[in-house]
């Protein structure tokens, strides 16, 4: 059950993340790329809470 407001919180800042098509693009804009790949640690984070939860062993 800890593990559910972690899931909820992500998935309401993913919501209210701007579009990218929201602003014009700039010179100090971080690729795509860069993104996506915060989104796949983010994923991995919460995937191994899920299984550390799963294995009733403390989420530290």
């Amino acid at each position: 059950m800890r593990c559910l407001p972690v899931f909820v919180i992500l998935l309401l800042l993913i919501a209210s993340a701007p579009s990218v098509d929201a602003r014009p693009k700039t010179k100090d804009d971080i690729p795509q790329a860069s993104f996506q790949d915060n989104a796949k640690r983010i994923l991995q984070v919460i995937e191994s809470k899920r299984n550390c939860c799963r294995l009733q062993v403390y989420c530290g």
